[in-house]
């Protein structure tokens, strides 16, 4: 059916309107004739309108006269037609050639690269080491060796594991998953302690080798001798060196902060957006890609991408604005709406600080008014994590 829809675009079609007592006898005599009409509609008992293709209306006049009715075109439709009415406004049609043109050209290039899963390294470096490699703004696509720049990323960022390059539209989408770094480890041929690496109070502690100096449900300060590499024989009152090897799970405690003022008003994004995209050539500014902003509040957030690089003796530049829609909190709601904001941030706050390999077991918000102009949230967080860290034994 689609393919059918097609063709008939391609080759043009009439839409026309057909009058007279007969109807289903001229349906019937132009089927037995071999002409194919679709999108029949009855617009009351002697009227209809049909979809015809350009030869099956050459076809109509003898059907015409045996059932006496009336037909005419209400419209024409399809590529002919579209490249007839172009044919009579050049300048249009070359403004519209120079539009695909710039259009399919634009679209060959990576214009905005977006970076998804980092916490702890920071995006300019994953850029930077994009950049180096051809992933970056004004990028030409084709070429690109996509397998090979995701290796060279994990080889030049060590704090990254994994990395997915896609590229959508004129759009590089950058998602890595960052390495869980191990503490320092001590060669095992050599005595060493086990110590705190942060404070905590014991949660569960399982040893396999060395003598514990704490127990579960001790509090212990960061740099504690938890487990002792030094072992003395009771009986011979000899001592002997181990290297000390535990886990000790500890609960430990994290705190993130956020605040938020009455002052600056309050708006929340609601998730739609409308996106406009222009040619920035010097004087000359070509939009081509422009509809209405449907949004009564709205935030707007400008990138400015330039065709050849920085520095280049042609300056073209690509411009994308995205339009958020916001919406207004109302004043009644205005204290509350606060403290969720601020909450919101404070959390976004602590998530970057608590490493990858814990488990939460507790969240406490505590709430403080500013001056009464507003409000600082701060988010305790509590997890279980391993603090066992070895350190070497120095024998003097």
């Amino acid at each position: 059916m689609l393919i059918l829809k097609v063709w008939n675009y391609i080759v043009g079609y009439l839409i026309i309107k057909v009058d007279g007592l007969s109807l289903e006898k001229f349906i019937n005599l132009a089927v037995n004739n071999g002409i194919f009409l679709w999108g029949i509609k009855r617009s009351g008992y002697t009227s209809m309108t049909a979809c015809i293709s350009i030869s099956g209306f050459k076809r109509l006049k003898g059907i015409v006269r045996k059932v006496r009715c009336r037909v005419r075109i209400v419209d024409k439709r399809g590529l002919p037609f579209l490249l007839l009415g172009l044919r009579r406004r050049k300048m249009l049609l070359v403004g519209l050639l120079a539009f695909f043109i710039i259009l399919y050209g634009l679209s060959s290039f990576i214009w905005t690269v977006e970076v998804e899963g980092n916490a702890k390294v920071p995006e300019e470096k994953l850029l930077d080491v994009l950049a180096k490699y051809g992933i970056k703004p004004g990028a030409f696509k084709k070429g690109l060796d996509i397998s090979a720049i995701e290796n060279r990323l994990i080889i030049d960022v060590p704090d990254i594991w994994w990395a997915s390059i896609q590229l959508k539209g004129t759009k590089a989408i950058v998602k890595v998953v960052e390495a869980v770094q191990p503490p320092p480890m001590v060669d095992k041929n050599i005595p060493c302690n086990i110590v705190a690496s942060k404070d905590g109070i014991i949660y569960e502690m399982v040893v396999l080798e060395g003598r514990p100096m704490v127990k579960e449900g001790d509090t212990v300060k960061k740099g504690q001798l938890l487990v002792s590499g030094v072992i003395e024989d009771p009986e011979t009152k000899t001592t002997r060196l181990v290297h000390a090897m535990a886990q000790v799970t500890a609960r430990t405690w994290y705190e993130g902060q956020a605040v938020c003022y009455l002052d600056k008003g309050l708006t929340r994004r609601t998730g739609r957006k409308v996106v406009h995209r222009f040619i920035d050539i010097g004087r000359w500014v070509v939009e081509y890609q422009k509809e209405d902003i449907p949004f009564k509040h709205y935030e707007m957030e400008e990138k400015r991408v330039p065709f050849f690089g920085e520095g280049r003796f042609f300056p073209v530049t690509m411009v994308v604005r995205e339009y958020y829609e916001v919406e207004m909190l109302p004043a009644s709601a205005s204290l509350q709406q606060l403290k969720e904001i601020a909450q919101r941030k404070a959390e976004e706050d602590v998530n970057k600080k608590i490493p990858s390999n814990t488990k939460i077991v507790d969240k406490r918000v505590k709430y403080d008014m500013i001056e009464g102009k507003g409000v600082k949230a701060t988010v305790y967080v509590e997890v279980l994590e391993d603090i066992a860290l070895e350190q070497k034994i120095t024998v003097e």
